[in-house]
């Protein structure tokens, strides 16, 4: 039973980190974004609430036994986090984006 619970803790684990890597993709439309970071809120508490859960039962994460206590604090700080820091859309990399430039280009080259 533990082993299927620590597999589910895992996945989700997994799918906090997958939206929070693709949250620049998602942010540009402020409702998706709004969305994506509300799911990922409630995935950080209830994967957070689970893992402390698992530990409490006697369960060892992923081979280490305090491993499942650093994981909670690190998933209520990302659902924390990723309530206050939305980036509405914008552009927080500071790398130019090729597409941009290619558009600058022809508009100069139009003119």
């Amino acid at each position: 039973m533990l082993e299927l619970f620590e597999s589910l803790l895992s996945w989700s684990c997994g799918l906090v980190v997958v939206i929070w890597i693709s949250i620049g993709t998602l942010a540009r439309s402020a409702k998706i974004e709004r969305l994506s970071h509300n799911i990922m809120t409630f995935l950080c508490i209830i994967t957070a609430i689970g893992l402390a859960l698992f530990h409490q039962l006697g369960g060892i994460f992923w081979g280490s036994p305090p491993l499942a206590n650093f994981l909670v604090l690190v998933l209520v700080l990302m659902g924390i986090v990723s309530q206050i820091i939305p980036i509405n859309g914008e552009e927080i990399q500071g790398e130019p984006n090729p597409h941009h430039l290619m558009k600058l280009r022809r508009e100069r080259e139009e003119e």
